[in-house]
């Protein structure tokens, strides 16, 4: 077993498995040795999903065996940890005692933040099932996202490419494909793109494309951050993109009209900006309504939209791929869409590529946004079904929610 912490009150190693052996030692060590089972017992009772789950109990060496939580995170912040635990005690009714970023770490397997170390924590009265109090509410914003990507069956290479940042001032983290972050001063990137199909090298356009704009992610975090040109500095940066794009395509004849789509969604606490062309789309559910804040470049959905055709003869006919405006392309000028909207805590975005149209139909789309599942059963479920409806084009989609702590 590996060591990885030794002191006065206790030895902590972790097996081959990865469970954590925590052996008691020095003052009142019986005592803190059985407080902690009966606090890890309460909490799993309690359904608490963010702390260790106790896999044995060996009385004779005073040790506990749990599941491992992952290491701490040094980035997170002393308000971002008491606001972890203040939900540990109004939610789940366990008082921390010693509510500091030590006793937080991060879980990759998990996807999200853990509170460990239990021994001299205090059980109150059980909580009733209700939101957090006034006093905590709003402090800090807390996203949970998923993020899944396939191949078609049609297609050699995944022309489908996606993006999810961590932003601030100092720098643009790429983030795991599941996971939890807290908001502030740090942003969220979410961004889809989809390279055109019949075009030379759709899935480097793509890419390229998404990695333009993870270079420029600091600077339009400060530009965001310092007031309320969010908006046009999304337009700028797509254009830039654009012009980027058709730069290097003009250099390299392999890559001559290379393009794809972009629909991104940034993300700070209580706002969300959006810039979007072509026929990905952004979907927002916010309280009971689920609505599509972009709009498809394609004439075709404009006529849908004014009612000319049904919703089956839009699917069916092969001119919904004619887009009127991609980055790249070929074309001199890119008109993007933008927008800023107000969210609230239990919110939730969907970003996905033409994939998940082709499989699914409007409507059911925004009925898995808004079912009351976990977000990772929605997502699973939306690629799976909207695969085995029509396989044959890259699908991708990224489902985020967000609340307070």
């Amino acid at each position: 077993m590996k060591e990885v912490k030794e002191e006065i009150r206790s030895l902590v190693r972790v097996d081959f498995h990865g469970n954590v052996h925590k052996q008691f030692r020095g003052p009142n060590a019986e005592k803190r040795f059985a407080n902690e089972i009966q606090v890890l017992q309460t909490l799993a009772d309690r359904e608490c999903p963010n702390v260790p789950r106790l896999l044995e109990a060996q009385e004779k060496n005073l040790t506990i065996i749990t599941t491992n939580c992952g290491a701490p995170d040094e980035s997170l912040s002393e308000s971002k940890a008491h606001a972890l635990f203040l939900e540990l005690e109004e939610r789940y009714g366990v008082r921390h005692a010693n509510p500091e970023p030590e006793n937080v770490t991060y879980s990759k397997s998990l996807g999200r933040f853990c509170l460990i170390d239990f021994e001299l924590a205090e059980i109150l009265s059980t909580p009733e099932k209700a939101p957090l109090s006034s006093k905590s509410k709003g402090d800090i914003w807390r996203a949970h996202w998923v993020l899944h990507s396939r191949r078609g069956s049609k297609h050699i290479a995944n022309d489908d490419a996606f993006l999810a940042l961590s932003v601030n001032e100092e720098r643009a983290r790429l983030l795991e494909h599941a996971g939890e972050e807290l908001l502030e001063p740090a942003h969220l990137v979410f961004a889809v793109s989809d390279g055109m199909g019949g075009r030379n090298a759709g899935d480097f356009a793509s890419r390229l494309i998404l990695n333009f704009i993870k270079k420029d992610a600091t600077d339009l975090y400060k530009v965001i951050k310092s007031g309320d040109r969010g908006k046009r500095a999304l337009e700028l940066l797509t254009k830039s993109t654009h012009n980027g794009l058709l730069k290097l395509s003009s250099a390299e004849p392999m890559l001559n009209g290379c393009g794809a789509t972009l629909t991104l969604a940034w993300i700070l606490p209580n706002f969300l900006y959006w810039v979007h062309v072509g026929d990905s789309r952004l979907y927002l559910k916010d309280g009971g309504r689920v609505e599509q804040l972009t709009s498809d470049d394609c004439e075709l959905w404009h006529r849908l939209k004014n009612g000319e055709i049904s919703e089956y003869e839009y699917r069916t006919n092969p001119l919904k791929s004619r887009l009127s405006d991609v980055i790249g392309g070929g074309r001199h000028r890119v008109k993007p869409q933008s927008g800023c909207i107000k969210i609230d805590p239990g919110s939730r975005i969907l970003l996905c590529t033409d994939g998940v149209m082709d499989g699914l139909w409007d409507r059911q789309i925004k009925e898995r946004l808004d079912a009351k599942n976990e977000i990772r059963l929605i997502a699973e479920e939306m690629l799976e079904r909207s695969c085995e409806n029509d396989p044959k084009d890259d699908t991708t989609l990224i489902v985020a929610e967000f609340d307070v702590v």
